[in-house]
């Protein structure tokens, strides 16, 4: 995880100042994101197979290197691999969305040959139910989830939709430490993608 907030550091689009490096926690994971994109000789699905280095901000790196935050050049990804196969933790992912590369690690499991099934979870209102429904698996605004509920009270939205879910666990926020973020954004849970899936049947 270190090295994943060194390789931000040294590899964020500086230029794209409104944004910022993001660390949600959850549960079950942990993200890292960071503004900008992947070199065109890297994709998520290559990123963790041997290769040179491609700075984007070639003095940050220098520097970084220099005191020793950075330990050898391209080298970065494949640590955090070997470090997390030491620990029995699953392969951190990599991924691209809105402007963004996030890199996400897997809390590691008391047991990692059980499946662990989701608790039965019912939503506490017809509200949360609808919201549910309405929502897709991605990270939805405000603006998003009123539009897709049929919604035109922005404060009613919040106080019979979003706080209700937030409360039921059915949706997370994708700056959980931020509740507040101008950019703050919602989606559902893996329970209520669950209840969803089982409502439509």
């Amino acid at each position: 995880m270190r090295e994943a907030l060194v390789n931000a550091l040294c590899h964020r689009q500086y230029e794209k100042y409104n944004l910022t490096i993001g660390i949600a926690i959850y549960d079950d994971r942990i993200e890292i994101e960071n503004p900008g994109m992947l070199p065109p000789q890297l994709t998520p699905e290559t990123i963790k197979q041997p290769h040179i280095s491609y700075p984007y901000n070639p003095i940050i790196a220098d520097v970084l290197f220099k005191t020793t935050f950075l330990e050898n050049w391209g080298s970065g990804v494949g640590r955090i691999v070997d470090a997390c196969k030491r620990q029995n933790v699953e392969e951190p992912v990599w991924r691209t969305q809105g402007g963004f590369v996030i890199v996400t690690f897997k809390r590691p499991t008391k047991d990692s040959n059980t499946i662990q099934v989701p608790s039965k979870y019912d939503p506490s209102t017809t509200q949360v139910a609808i919201l549910i429904n309405a929502m897709n698996d991605n990270f939805m605004s405000i603006t998003e989830i009123m539009k897709a509920c049929n919604l035109s009270s922005r404060k009613k939205s919040r106080e019979n939709y979003v706080t209700p879910a937030l409360e039921d666990g059915a949706i997370e926020r994708k700056y959980p430490n931020q509740p507040n973020h101008p950019k703050q954004q919602y989606r559902l849970t893996e329970k209520a993608k669950v209840w969803k899936q089982t409502n439509d049947e």
